[in-house]
């Protein structure tokens, strides 16, 4: 049984459209994801389902050996209208495909589980899916698995679109500034800040890659216990996550749209824990002390102090000694909440700490320690958008960050 169009067909077209994926070369980091899910759902066939006008196209796949069929036959176009996860057990058991081309003859698909792939205003462009010659079930981790790799995906399409904007805004202010007779901008300067920029970005995006790639071999051999393996993957997710996000606010910025922020009243202390936890899970031999006692709710957006916890965090992990802990402090006195993140090391130069929380700033760092010189940066406008301060001090016994906002 073929798929009804959506009930915003045109609109959702648009959408997919204006990302500017369709029929783009293969990339790497969209066939890691699939090679991920592949492995870990332990199915034969995993896609990047892009639900188009006439057809479905694939961003990456493994087990298909094609990029696009027709769309008659495509079970993701019944997967889109519906919200969550989309699973059949059965494909013979389930009256939409009894008789699809596909599950009655070659390659005979028998099992189907897919998450949407959703716009930020909720318009379906597709799927992350896997499929199965036999009738099976997915549990519940591996569910869990394909709705985050669903938004892991839309944050690269998005970062894309954000970078098109960009770029498309840059043209037209040179444009404008060339009529005027005037100069923008150092443009020798800007082109090296974005060779930098672009540069790190690929050793950054790598990295996390070349993990889970790691990972997934690891979990072909056998060899070591794939509960391990697989929180090694997902701190590699975590770590791409967090790269993208900042990037992606930071792009936001520079087209002035600005940090979006949603406050409410929320009680802190089980999200800073969490934020803690995952670092901790993330970085191996290295120690964080925790003393986080936040006794009322907190009127914020907490998805943002969290990131700019993570950052703060990511910060002092990566330039603090070594052998040493770091530390976590936060509490509420009066109408007002401050946390805190410090780490021992080398004392930061007064005119470095001058620069700290400029986008591409970073400092004087070893080669281990590339970064694209935006955490502190988002971390810094996070606390501006909620009327707070982020400031930072160092002296040789250590170097502390400090954030602070009215609590009410």
């Amino acid at each position: 049984m073929e798929a009804s169009p959506h009930i915003a067909e045109d609109r959702r077209v648009a959408a997919l459209r204006s990302y500017g994926i369709l029929d783009t070369p293969r990339e790497e980091e969209f066939d890691a994801i699939v090679e991920v899910v592949s492995t870990i759902c332990r199915a034969p066939i995993s896609v990047i389902n892009l639900i188009d006008k006439e057809r479905q196209w694939f961003k990456a796949e493994v087990g298909l050996g094609v990029r696009e069929t027709p769309l008659p036959a495509s079970i993701c176009a019944h997967a889109i209208l519906q919200p969550d996860l989309f699973i059949v057990p059965d494909t013979l058991e389930d009256r939409r495909f009894a008789d699809n081309p596909l599950v009655t003859g070659v390659p005979h698909l028998r099992f189907y589980a897919g998450a949407l792939l959703e716009t930020p205003d909720g318009l379906p462009l597709g799927t992350i899916c896997v499929l199965d010659y036999k009738p099976r079930r997915l549990d519940d981790s591996q569910k869990a698995l394909l709705r985050l790799m669903a938004q892991q995906i839309m944050k690269l399409f998005e970062l894309r679109r954000i970078n098109a904007s960009e770029r498309r805004a840059r043209v037209q202010a040179e444009v404008l500034a060339e009529a005027a007779g005037t100069q923008l901008f150092d443009a020798e300067r800007e082109a090296g800040l974005r060779e930098q920029f672009i540069a790190v970005l690929g050793h950054d995006l790598r990295n996390p890659l070349a993990s889970i790639k790691a990972g997934l071999e690891l979990l072909a051999r056998g060899g070591r216990d794939p509960r391990e393996t697989l929180q090694l993957m997902q701190g590699s997710v975590s770590r791409m996550s967090a790269l993208i996000d900042d990037i992606m606010d930071f792009a936001r910025g520079r087209l002035g749209s600005g940090l979006e922020i949603g406050r409410s009243k929320v009680v802190l202390e089980p999200l800073l824990r969490q934020v803690v936890d995952e670092l901790r899970g993330t970085t191996s031999g290295r120690d964080i002390i925790a003393d986080i006692a936040v006794d009322r709710p907190i009127h914020c957006d907490p998805g943002r102090i969290g990131q700019l916890v993570s950052n703060l965090l990511a910060n002092a992990l990566t330039h603090g000694s070594s052998d040493t802990p770091v530390r976590v402090a936060a509490h509420t006195a009066d109408d007002w909440f401050e946390l805190s993140v410090s780490n021992s090391g080398p004392p930061i130069p007064a005119p470095t700490l001058e620069k700290l929380f400029q986008p591409y700033f970073r400092g004087e760092i070893r080669s281990s320690q590339r970064g694209l010189g935006l955490g502190l940066y988002i971390a810094s406008e996070i606390a501006r958008a909620h009327g707070g301060t982020l400031t930072a001090t160092s002296a040789p016994e250590k170097t502390v960050f400090t954030f602070r906002m009215q609590a009410r």
